[in-house]
């Protein structure tokens, strides 16, 4: 990275010797990730759709809305729109895991 950065400063130095109206610009450098160089954990990032339709209780499971109940209500039974209402946690044990490395939790 500094071989780079110097020999690009010696090429703007050198062309500002011949001419003498010259301005130097500041040149687009490629930027390293040092992160990645460092040998840190890779992050997974969070999906933000998932973020949105999930969240954690307090006591650490996680809470979804149930699907249905936003159009054709007209037939269904009032009890069954009311239940549709709530929000019900995840039973299965698998999918939890899968959610959970979604949202980052």
């Amino acid at each position: 990275m500094n071989s780079l950065i110097s020999k690009t400063f010696s090429l703007c130095s050198q062309i500002a010797s011949t001419s003498s109206t010259f301005t130097i610009r500041r040149l687009a450098v490629p930027q390293l990730n040092l992160c990645n160089s460092m040998g840190t954990k890779a992050l997974i990032k969070t999906n933000k759709s998932a973020a949105k339709r999930l969240r954690v209780r307090g006591s650490g499971s996680i809470v979804r809305n149930k699907g249905g109940g936003s159009h054709n209500t007209g037939y269904k039974k009032r009890g069954r729109s009311n239940r549709l209402g709530q929000s019900t946690g995840i039973k299965e044990p698998a999918i939890e895991k899968r959610m959970r490395r979604l949202i980052c939790k």
